[in-house]
């Protein structure tokens, strides 16, 4: 055999790779002048894409917006005392009860335990309430991978980043902010006995359930929403005939036990407070109070949706298709471009199926309700209805989402978030400057607190 053809035998085996200025030394070329935004761009749509190392990922981002929104709402909040909510959940949070005057126990027990290991600070208030916000980043993530696939499940994740509830108005840790860890829970307790239909996971489903409403019971706008999830979901006879539901109702019952008997031994008091405060109203009133609830709620959502829509249709050198097809038809092709017809195997109707009757149940029902039976519904009470929209959306199968759409859903957190940290101090700075003490809204409050504990 001649040199050259055992050259080339050895080549083709992968004994002698070859001298350096082959196919492989101008692909090391090639890299080299890739810029580094692109390569860390793949490198972070790979991971999240990944199964092996997507949770770990989303896990590092959930860390990440926890500590800088600290950072900002800390910040932007200096101009502020803390709010009435938050005292009230470190006050009852010195002792350890079965319920509270106005609520179920969990949020003081939580805010007992944070503030036992944190000092009595502003700033572990908001890390309190920061943290709850992250964790909830991760339980909606363990929930949407098992509706669709892990780079919809990463958008997902950054949407809910951008949508304010995880955010600004996460700013204050009380009874819904705690809803943002414990309905997510309940919702992937849900999915996972339906999928299963065994009896540990009816046992983990009852828990969740208890542990939700231990929080409050405005949950169980969720808990009836699930429950019709289950009657209505096209293999609904498979559930109810295995020993989940079964299992979960027990388990439940039980877990809730202490609570109701502490219900009875104080009369009803949260129930009683309910009705006091919240029933009543004539029906214009409930009317525009539910309108209200509802344009506050729907408007919160428009930011996260409309930024994920930038980031679905964005296209590259848009400037030029403007000037060769004219705004409105280049607005036109931008608003179909995610959109394809055809299977999509990113998406697992089965369970998409869920988080859709879930969704419009909560986000419609409640408002329509509060008019039905003359109850002043608060515009804060949906802060935790309507984490499932941006899942809800995302597992459309007709929608498309590529690589590049989760990168810049991305960018515009990251831009977002640090826009934020730079300017917080300076709105705060210039709030003191322009209101005094005029713009500390809770300090009145406080010293009136500080009053009755000298007296």
């Amino acid at each position: 055999m001649s040199d050259a053809s055992s050259t080339e035998t050895a080549r083709r085996t992968g004994k002698n790779p070859g001298p350096r200025t082959g196919l492989r030394s101008r692909q090391i070329a090639r890299l080299r002048h890739v810029p580094v935004t692109r390569r860390v761009a793949a490198w972070i749509a790979a991971v999240a894409h990944d199964p092996g190392t997507s949770f770990r990922f989303v896990v590092a981002f959930a860390v990440a917006h926890t500590l800088l929104w600290t950072i900002i709402i800390t910040a932007l909040k200096s101009a502020q005392d803390i709010h009435m909510d938050v005292s009230e959940a470190y006050a009852w949070g010195q002792k350890f009860l079965l319920g509270y005057g106005k609520h179920p126990p969990l949020a003081g027990w939580v805010a007992g335990v944070w503030f036992r290991v944190f000092p009595v600070t502003d700033w572990a208030t908001y890390a309190l309430a920061m943290m709850v916000t992250g964790l909830g980043l991760v339980i909606c993530w363990l929930i949407a991978v098992r509706v669709v696939d892990h780079r919809r499940a990463m958008f997902t994740v950054a949407m809910l980043a951008i949508y304010p509830i995880f955010n600004f108005k996460g700013y204050k840790y009380n009874p819904d902010t705690l809803q943002l860890v414990t309905l997510p829970l309940f919702v992937l307790a849900y999915l996972n006995a339906f999928e299963k239909r065994t009896a540990r996971s009816g046992l983990w489903l009852g828990l969740a359930t208890a542990l939700a409403l231990m929080t409050k019971y405005w949950v169980l706008t969720m808990i009836g929403a699930a429950g019709l999830a289950a009657l209505l979901h096209p293999d609904r006879m498979r559930f109810w005939r295995s020993p989940a539901p079964w299992v979960a109702f027990a388990a439940f019952f039980v877990a809730m036990l202490p609570h109701l008997w502490w219900l009875k031994q104080s009369d009803f008091m949260p129930l009683v407070y309910a009705d006091d405060v919240y029933s009543g109203r004539t029906f214009g009133v409930a009317l525009q109070l539910s309108l209200l609830y509802l344009a506050h709620n729907i408007g919160l959502l428009l930011v996260p949706v409309g930024l994920a829509a930038v980031a679905l249709a964005w296209k590259l050198q848009w400037w030029k298709s403007i000037r060769s097809r004219g705004v409105v038809r280049e607005f036109v092709a931008s608003a179909k471009r995610p959109w394809m017809r055809g299977p999509n195997p990113g998406v697992y109707l089965s369970q998409a199926k869920h988080i859709w009757i879930i969704q419009i149940i909560v986000g419609l029902v409640p408002a329509v309700a509060a008019v039905v039976l003359g109850i002043y519904i608060k515009t804060d009470w949906g802060i935790s209805l309507f984490f499932l929209v941006p899942l809800a959306l995302l597992a459309i199968p007709t929608l498309r989402v590529t690589q590049m759409a989760l990168i810049r859903i991305m960018l515009i957190w990251l831009i977002f978030t640090l826009v934020m940290l730079v300017i917080s101090p300076i709105i705060a700075a210039q709030t003191i400057r322009r209101d005094g003490y005029k713009g500390l809204p809770f300090l009145p409050r406080s010293e009136f607190a500080l009053q009755l504990t000298e007296a």
